[in-house]
């Protein structure tokens, strides 16, 4: 199951995987469980791909290959819709000389992808210096972008400090993630000195200038937001294949326990692992505040996070003091150690 994700999951096409390719179709017991998990990893759109450039498709069975062919078309229509929303905050945040980068996906998908709409998308991330993140986000908000509730009042005053980016903005069903930082701790010797909006590379989306991270500074983004991931509990193969596509020598390995169920960010090691890793990125002074906010959310977010009216959303505030407990050491440095050794051959 693994190796034939893994080689559906390629681009460009390479005609020497074929007979692979074919033995490995050829054994599939399960098409609807395989279908699932091609989708679960967000390769839908690559594996119909390799499939029909391998001229295959006879090796599936239809409906499947149905699925997977209209998966494609969706990723084409979806990327190109997405685009040219992306095409509208370009033009809001250049009139107002920001000079935003694109993150993941949309950087991706207009360069190593070539615009084929092969890279999955569900929203767009860019990324602005730290000083006008704030400028950005509340100018989009000018032109009919919007937001959810913000978890608490405490937190208002300190968004640009709690994680990467400050709350999504959404409109008209597109959503957009502004970055004011790449990695969890700037300080880290893997972010290197580089300022990645000033370094960054001049590409044309359509016939539309954009900025992307230098490859550098790209690949090194990936591997964090990949190792990040599996902290969390969630992994996708459309990761791993993103940074192969960057460097075919890189020492990142796709988990095992994550091939056949990419989500498992519910368990509760990993939901405390991944609480632990927000609260430490957020900087000391300010943590005490950041707490306080997530024990105690206004009661519009519990209304929202728990679907429920008022009334009931008031009988949940005793069980946020959950959050302190999540703050104990999870797995300590051997089960750090054993995460570590699962990400690097």
């Amino acid at each position: 199951m693994k190796d034939l994700l893994l080689l559906l999951s390629r681009y460009p096409y390479d005609i020497s995987n074929r007979e692979t390719l074919s033995d490995l179709l050829g054994e599939v017991q399960n098409w609807p469980k395989l279908v699932e998990l091609i989708n679960a990893h967000g390769i839908i759109a690559l594996a119909a791909y390799n499939i029909k450039e391998a001229r295959l498709e006879k090796k599936v069975p239809f409906d499947s290959m149905a699925i997977l062919e209209n998966g494609y078309l969706q990723s084409v229509v979806r990327n190109t819709w997405l685009t040219e929303h992306w095409k509208e905050v370009n033009t809001i945040l250049v009139n107002a000389g920001i000079k935003h980068v694109l993150l993941k996906g949309m950087a991706l998908e207009h360069t190593i992808y070539e615009s084929g709409g092969l890279r999955q998308m569900t929203d767009n991330d860019i990324l602005v210096k730290p000083e006008d993140a704030l400028k950005s986000w509340t100018l989009l908000q000018r032109y009919g972008f919007s937001h959810g509730p913000v978890k608490s009042a405490l937190h208002k005053k300190i968004l640009p400090f709690i994680g990467k980016h400050l709350p999504t903005l959404y409109k008209n069903g597109y959503a957009i993630e502004i970055h004011h930082r790449l990695f969890d701790n700037e300080n880290n010797p893997e972010t290197g000195n580089n300022d990645p909006v000033n370094d960054a590379v001049e590409i044309l989306v359509n016939d539309t200038n954009a900025w992307i991270l230098s490859k550098e500074m790209q690949l090194r983004h990936l591997v964090s937001h990949f190792k990040r991931h599996a902290m969390e509990g969630s992994v996708q193969i459309r990761q791993y294949a993103d940074i192969l596509l960057l460097d075919k020598s890189s020492n990142v390995v796709m988990p095992d326990k994550f091939i056949t169920d990419p989500q498992q960010s519910n368990n509760k090691e990993y939901r405390k692992a991944a609480y632990r890793k927000s609260f430490a990125s957020v900087p000391s002074k300010y943590r005490v505040r950041y707490l306080a906010g997530d024990i105690f959310p206004s009661l519009s977010w519990m209304k929202e996070r728990y679907k429920c009216s008022i009334l009931k959303a008031l009988l949940y505030y005793p069980l946020r003091i959950g959050k302190v407990f999540m703050l104990l050491p999870p797995w300590g440095k051997v089960g750090k150690g054993v995460r570590d050794k699962e990400l690097l051959s």
